[in-house]
């Protein structure tokens, strides 16, 4: 099984996994009826919103240009902002 198939086969059955996640992707998964740009945005404003989240990127090297979220940075997340 390749990692589109096991991601449609977390997305099928609602689990939800730690791993590295595109931006775009994880903000859809927090903001599922909105669309991908607003989506994004409303994540991006939830992340600098809470300063303990925030900090806790800066020092492991959250890069705000980069396309994705690294496995440690959405664990992060998860844990402030709770499971998508």
């Amino acid at each position: 099984m390749n990692l589109n198939e096991r991601s449609c086969v977390a997305e099928e059955t609602g689990e939800f996994r730690l791993r590295i996640y595109h931006k775009s992707e994880l903000a859809r998964m927090y903001f599922p009826q909105s669309r991908q740009k607003t989506a994004s945005q409303n994540l991006s404003r939830w992340i600098q919103g809470c300063p303990e989240l925030w900090e806790g990127l800066r020092r492991l090297g959250y890069e705000k240009t980069r396309k994705y979220y690294l496995k440690p940075e959405v664990e992060l997340i998860v844990k402030c902002l709770g499971e998508p």
